[in-house]
């Protein structure tokens, strides 16, 4: 049987050895091909080597929009299956990554020796692998309140984890101004009244409770 060509792209050195560690024992037959720190360096890559496996973490270089990169590759290579291992699994961040072809979504949490080459073989038949990190997520998912959608919420929860406007649009894969009509929608429900204001509601309330209308 031939081993399956993985690729690996973390902007932590260490995060690259870890899952490398993982992943290549006598017997998965997975041999690591690359990694990388970089879409771009991964680009550079696949131009001269195939591979049929990428894993990668949300862990990015600035500027870089992980759901725009992610669609330009998967159209670049449609026979590469990508694996996503999230920190901030936001519930718009998740449904996006799947719409444009992810194979695998797995949280930093979960216990990747049990879990991580089973999404590498799952993925290389064709199937899709959602943590049940992830899928309590968006199980959990609560009606919003009036004036506010999943996005609106998901750049509020992101505020709370230091993220700045310019970081959240490029990890949501959306425009800077997008995140910016979150961000009045949200000063405007959480009667916050400057950005400061309403990153210390969300430190304090993390993504809920928002104030009760009257």
């Amino acid at each position: 049987m031939t081993a399956i060509p993985v690729v690996i792209v973390s902007t932590n050195a260490l995060i690259r050895g870890g899952i490398q560690q993982i992943i290549v024992q006598p017997e998965t037959r997975i041999d690591v091909t690359g990694m990388f720190a970089s879409f771009s360096e991964l680009s550079a890559f696949l131009k001269d080597h195939q591979a049929r496996v990428f894993i990668m973490d949300d862990s990015l270089p600035k500027g870089v929009n992980l759901s725009k990169e992610l669609k330009r590759l998967i159209e670049a290579h449609p026979g590469l299956a990508v694996i996503l291992i999230l920190q901030r699994p936001t519930p718009s961040l998740v449904q996006k990554a799947l719409a444009i072809g992810v194979r695998a979504i797995l949280h930093k949490d979960d216990d990747f020796q049990r879990t991580l080459n089973q999404a590498i073989q799952l993925a290389v038949a064709g199937g899709v692998t959602i943590s049940p990190r992830v899928s309590h997520l968006l199980e959990k998912q609560q009606a919003l309140p009036e004036d506010l959608d999943q996005r609106d919420v998901d750049v509020f929860d992101l505020l709370t984890e230091g993220l700045q406007p310019k970081e959240i649009a490029a990890y949501l894969g959306v425009e800077r101004k997008a995140v910016y009509r979150s961000i009045k929608k949200l000063t405007t429900v959480y009667d916050a009244q400057n950005l400061p204001q309403l990153v210390v509601l969300a430190q304090q309330h993390k993504i809920r409770p928002l104030k009760k209308r009257e």
